[in-house]
């Protein structure tokens, strides 16, 4: 009973969980809220009523929990308070709420670079309505997107009395569906579960922090379709004990499980096996509660280099493809007659028409970001897309090879004399593990492949695998080499590591790719199931869609 106390003295209503104090759809009207390659490293967070910068966004550093003022929204509708932020895994943009569970709920976009925000709308459809009003209208205090690209967000009144879980239009606001939460689960009122923080796990699982209106210190696992909480994490802290308060929860691409503690200005862990609750340190002097809690995706954490080879939009030049990432490693195009800048089904790229020839599209790539991210690392997806029609001979689509005679590949896509697609991958403990995918794909159909290697898979089969249009390939047929061992990594250190595109260069009586090569992408993990077939959707639609 004290604590109930405790808390009803600190905040008037007890459920807002705060201290008192081709043709494309706009690409380039998206980029602005994109986060930078240079930001990807952060965990994010944004200021309800602080004293000092409320309603901003800030940059937080994992290691010391130290916040930095990124900008405020100036958006003059509604309540000052941002409850809620997350990053959309398929564009990367940053939405958050404006406002709190009595407060109202206007979804917002957020440049991360400067903090200014953008207005979408008003959270409003059937059975929930957070406009901003007197005497606790509704509102909401979390969001969070689904691997898919999907919103949700949490509800407090505003129609069904207590907590609900909506989904949400990203685009016009408009609420899709609402679904009540249970009534109890500790709530310290009975009342139906009000969900404070919500973030999606890598498994598609969602979890939600109760704020301080729960009799114990737990956070719960919602079920986004129906509201129901599923099961209960019970929370160990030797600080707060049943007094902790979690105002939101992030989800970093390592697993990792991070909390914002309101009350105390300070950034925690929770391990989701055991509970247990670790203090990181305090957001420092720019603000003190952080209300929202996000990480950046991993299609944008985890992306070491990516190319758009799409010359008339990106603005390279005729002879360079820029990469877009941090610590970039631009490539040369070295042309040969049948090479040429193309456009097919609406989407850029580099084309060759006939064999025999020397041209490339390729750059060094030893002691660079590729070395450092993938050397010896169990972990990998290299993303293509391209088209070729029947070569007379094996030839080489795209990928890392050592510059040798004949070149050694390391991580290559290639097709076989009859268009077949292969795989190539050379680890520490293996000079070449080759497998094959038939039937032929030489139709000229521009496709896109991922290529991933994972030897912490625990099945054999599964450790390299091919995925063509999002679609999982199945078990390939294992030409040379072992199905890697668990744990081996990927040998990315010789001296003559070049990333080529559309040629074996250097080959005796090499046969160039007859084709196109449209994109290419490189992640320093294995990505899911359905990041690549968020992925695999994005570049069909289009891979011309580069920095302007």
């Amino acid at each position: 009973m004290m604590r109930r106390f405790l808390i009803a003295s600190l905040v008037v209503v007890a459920a807002c969980n705060e201290p008192t104090t081709p043709t494309i759809e706009s690409e380039a009207s998206r980029a602005p809220s994109r986060v930078p390659p240079s930001l990807t490293s952060y965990l994010w967070g944004s200021s309800t009523l602080d004293a000092t910068n409320p309603g901003s966004l800030f940059t937080i550093d994992t290691s010391s929990a130290a916040a930095t003022l990124v900008g405020t929204p100036n958006i003059p509708e509604g309540d000052t308070r941002i409850s809620a932020i997350d990053f959309d895994p398929v564009t990367g943009t940053l939405y958050g709420i404006k406002g709190g569970p009595c407060y109202g709920a206007l979804l917002i976009t957020i440049d991360p670079t400067t903090g200014a925000g953008t207005l979408v709308d008003t959270l409003k459809g059937g059975w929930f309505d957070g406009t901003p009003g007197p005497n606790c209208p509704g509102g909401s205090a979390a969001i969070a997107f689904a691997a898919d690209g999907t919103l949700y967000a949490s509800g407090w009144y505003g129609g069904i009395v207590g907590g609900k879980i909506m989904k949400v239009d990203k685009a016009t606001a408009a609420v899709l569906e609402v679904h009540p939460t249970p009534v109890g689960y500790d709530d310290w009122r009975g009342r139906r579960a009000h969900l404070n923080g919500l973030a999606f796990d890598a498994n598609g699982v969602l979890w939600a922090s109760r704020g301080n209106s729960v009799d114990s210190a737990q956070v719960n696992i919602v079920d986004p379709a129906t509201g129901d909480i599923t099961s209960t994490l019970r929370l160990n802290d030797p600080v707060m004990q049943d007094s902790l308060t979690i105002s939101d929860l992030a989800f970093a691409p390592d697993g990792r499980l991070y909390a914002s503690l309101p009350w105390e200005g300070q950034l925690a862990t929770i391990d989701t096996a055991t509970g247990d609750v670790t203090r990181i340190g305090t957001f420092g002097a720019d603000v003190f509660t952080v209300g929202g809690l996000s990480t950046v995706p991993r299609l944008f954490s985890m992306l070491v280099g990516r190319y758009w080879l799409n010359e008339a939009q990106s603005g390279q030049s005729p002879s360079t493809v820029a990469d877009d990432q941090a610590d970039p490693v631009d490539l040369t195009v070295t042309w040969a007659a049948p090479m040429h800048w193309t456009l097919q089904d609406g989407n850029r790229g580099v084309r060759s028409d006939d064999y025999g020839h020397r041209g490339v599209v390729s750059e060094v790539a030893r002691s660079t970001k590729y070395e450092d991210n993938l050397h010896l690392e169990s972990k990998a997806t290299f993303v293509i897309v391209a088209s070729w029609t029947v070569p007379p001979d094996v030839q080489a689509i795209g990928g890392f090879q050592i510059q040798k005679n004949p070149p050694v590949p390391v991580a290559l896509l290639q097709t076989d004399g009859t268009g077949i697609p292969t795989v190539i991958f050379k680890t520490t403990a293996q000079a070449r593990i080759e497998v094959a995918w038939p039937p032929s794909l030489a139709d000229d159909t521009r496709r896109v492949f991922h290529m991933v290697y994972d030897s912490g898979d625990p099945v054999p089969e599964r450790r390299i695998r091919l995925y063509v249009d999002g679609v999982d390939q199945g078990t390939g047929q294992l030409n040379s080499g072992s199905w890697p061992a668990l744990g081996e990594g990927l040998d990315m250190n010789d001296q003559g590591l070049e990333i080529q595109l559309m040629n074996r260069l250097g080959r005796t009586n090499e046969w160039p790719m007859k084709g196109t090569v449209f994109y290419f992408a490189v992640y320093k993990t294995a990505l899911s199931d359905t990041e690549i077939g968020v992925n695999a959707t994005q570049l069909l639609t289009s891979d011309d869609s580069g920095p302007p």
